[in-house]
């Protein structure tokens, strides 16, 4: 295969397009960070090498070599027009369409293409035969055309975005239109040339036309800062982030997420998006829950679930924002708290039995042994009645003490392990009220309120108003049967203690009050 080439000044239109489309390409991929940088980038890369097709076949002089060139050429045709499409839904922040199965049914056709390209010689499917004329032409096949119908269906689709961007963004008419206008241009000489309108050329009119299309590209880029600093700054906010950032369409399927949401899923966001949430957060409903708890042992996170409704300019719902944002450390910290709080609490009811023992029991045995030794003194004079009189208020100071410790003892059998609901604790201490004292005993909860754990200083305190209430029924009520009724009223505990003995009636003392 000895291929010759000649030189002609033909290939210069071409080489220095390839230059043109190579340098845009380098800064695209400079700036590939910014969206759409990368596919602006890839789609150069595309136009540079179809120019240096171009260029090969202008200079060879063997028949061979200008049909294997210009199969070269035609090969890169529908690659680029996908990528073309590529680019103008990244720059349009349509990027929620890019999900793996779209992007999987886009490119299916284009590599199709590659692969019937490079193996037409043994099948012909896209074309039979050639017309020569200066260039090569080749003579398409139904398959062929089926193939371009729907890459130029992809540029018609590209032109589309272009014009709804140009609709939607007033900030971005300008730059947009130069965009609009070179693909207009490049999809009519294409849509000319393949209907052979446009006279035989020794340059491929569709390299010019891309030129034209990537010198708007370039305007847009360069001289109005197509790609300017605000999407930078709002994905680096976004890659940088704490939180993890999910975004989801109206089915709840994952259209984007953030490396800290990726970290929190363990998946990628290529496999992601796509998928059902609840195909990564299983039995996690959106909306139902404010925090949730993920792994197991050591490596247990808590969450808390922030979501937010995604609206369109016209106020209709597109989807959901659902940021993940880790509170072990505050979970941690809350529990250390509780601990401490309820440490504290116990203290402090340590201190107050000890002042009770010391005021009550203390004073009790005090009398005891005074009223003792006088009933001594009385019994060694022989007056007996006397002491029997001591000894009988010594009885009953001793049954009234005794009865005092019981409730003390009774007390502190109440206190309840940390984290466990205050109802359920208080009716325990309720039934052991009335198994020792023979008052019957009964708690009144609102629906709802059973499983209710209050903060540490709180169960104390509502504790020790309950127990003293008891305390006063059982010694000077007279009372059969207590209730004790519990509600939470505005984000408040309140106890009331009513019996059936000897006592005040309520509305007289507010009556009184008022």
């Amino acid at each position: 295969m000895n291929w010759r080439y000649q030189y002609t000044p033909y290939i210069w239109p071409a080489i220095a397009s390839a230059v043109f489309l190579a340098v845009l390409a380098i800064c695209g991929w400079r700036r590939r960070s910014v969206p759409g940088a990368v596919p602006f980038a890839v789609l150069m890369i595309c136009g540079m090498l179809w120019a240096l097709g171009s260029a090969l076949e202008l200079a060879s002089k063997d028949l061979a070599a200008k049909i294997l060139w210009a199969e070269y050429q035609s090969a890169w045709q529908v690659p680029t027009v996908t990528v073309g499409l590529w680019f103008a839904l990244e720059y349009a922040d349509l990027r929620r369409w890019l999900i793996r199965r779209n992007f999987v049914l886009v490119t299916v056709p284009p590599i199709l293409w590659l692969l019937l390209t490079l193996t037409n010689r043994i099948h012909h499917l896209l074309w039979s035969d050639f017309s020569f004329e200066g260039t090569v032409h080749l003579v398409y096949n139904t398959a062929a055309w089926i193939l371009l119908g729907y890459a130029y269906l992809l540029a018609l689709t590209t032109v589309l975005v272009f014009a709804w961007l140009f609709w939607r963004s007033p900030l971005h008419r300008l730059p947009v239109a130069l965009c609009l206008c070179g693909q207009v241009v490049v999809r009519a000489v294409y849509g000319l040339e393949k209907a052979g309108a446009i006279p035989v050329m020794p340059v491929d009119p569709l390299i010019l036309t891309f030129n034209f299309t990537a010198a708007m590209y370039m305007l847009a880029l360069f001289r109005f800062r197509l790609f300017n600093l605000i999407p930078i700054a709002r994905g680096t906010v976004i890659d940088q982030m704490r939180e993890g950032m999910i975004v989801l369409d109206g089915e709840r399927r994952i259209m984007d997420l953030n490396p800290a949401a990726e970290r929190i899923l363990g998946v990628s966001a290529v496999r992601a998006r796509g998928g059902l949430l609840a195909d990564f957060l299983p039995g996690r409903a959106l909306g139902e829950q404010s925090e949730i708890t993920l792994g197991t042992g050591e490596a247990t996170r808590h969450y808390a679930i922030h979501h937010s409704a995604l609206n369109d300019r016209r106020g209709l719902p597109v989807g959901d924002l659902v940021l993940l944002d880790d509170v072990t450390r505050q979970k941690h910290a809350q529990l250390q708290l509780l601990e401490q709080q309820r440490a504290l609490a116990t203290l402090q009811e340590r201190d107050r039995i000890a002042r009770e023992l010391h005021d009550s029991i203390g004073q009790v045995l005090g009398y005891v042994k005074m009223q003792a030794q006088a009933a001594r003194q009385l019994l060694a004079r022989d007056q007996v009645p006397e002491a029997d009189g001591l000894l009988s208020r010594l009885v009953a100071a001793a049954q009234e003490a005794h009865a005092d410790v019981r409730g003390y003892i009774l007390g502190a059998g109440s206190g309840m392990p940390a984290g466990s609901p205050f109802v359920p604790a208080l009716e325990e201490f309720l039934r052991r009220f009335s198994e020792t004292y023979g008052i019957g005993a009964k708690l009144i909860v609102e629906p709802g309120l059973s499983g209710e754990i209050f903060e540490p200083m709180v169960e104390a305190q509502l504790s020790r108003i309950i127990q003293e209430t008891l305390t006063n029924v059982r010694k000077h009520a007279r009372a059969s049967q207590v209730s004790v009724r519990l509600v939470i009223t505005d984000g408040c505990a309140e106890a009331t203690v009513q019996d059936d003995g000897a006592g005040f009636d309520p509305e007289m003392v507010k009556a009184a009050k008022g």
